[in-house]
């Protein structure tokens, strides 16, 4: 006899954060103007979760005498820093009168991929492929009637970009994204 057994994966997740959709500005990590992209948390797990975004933004060209349009996209996985679980258990079982704070903060360390698609008014193209190194740190506002987190991401992002078949690689300094829930 085969018994499958299925339970809530929320019922598993250490760390507070349980949203599933947001929105973000994303400044330098692929260009020094920002971009606007949605975030989409397809799998949580108990100490992490794996994060896609794609978005939309203004680039001018290198040489600045063509503006463009890019289409940044990554996926990510982060992994909890600190241990919110253990802190939240010692605050409640040590002085057991009050409940866990509506205001926490959760430290995810976050590696992945992406890839950024431009294309210029001169009919120029270039595709920048990337690495993505970064810490990002949540706020979470559990706050009826709907909790929302606001978080801000560091990153470093090398680079590989083809222009026309030839690939180069570029180091750049890294990036901030400025994030909400909805």
């Amino acid at each position: 006899m085969l018994i499958l057994t299925f339970w809530d994966s929320d019922a598993q997740i250490m760390y507070r954060t349980r949203y599933t959709t947001a929105i973000m500005a994303e400044l330098t990590p692929s260009s020094i103007f920002p971009t606007l992209n949605i975030e989409y948390l397809p799998a949580r797990f108990q100490n992490s979760f794996i994060a896609m975004r794609g978005g939309m933004g203004f680039e001018p060209s290198s040489s600045f005498t063509a503006s463009g349009v890019m289409f940044p996209a990554s996926v990510t996985y982060n992994i909890l820093f600190n241990n919110l679980r253990k802190r939240i258990f010692n605050r409640v079982y040590n002085k057991c009168k009050s409940a866990p704070s509506k205001i926490a903060t959760e430290i995810f360390g976050e590696v992945g991929v992406g890839n950024q698609f431009s294309t210029y008014s001169n009919t120029t193209t270039l595709n920048r492929s990337m690495a993505i190194i970064g810490v990002r740190q949540q706020v979470i506002f559990d706050i009826p009637p709907r909790p929302r987190v606001v978080f801000i991401r560091a990153n470093f992002t090398p680079m590989i970009y083809t222009n026309k078949g030839f690939g180069n690689i570029e180091l750049q300094k890294g990036g901030v994204s400025l994030g909400m829930s909805f």
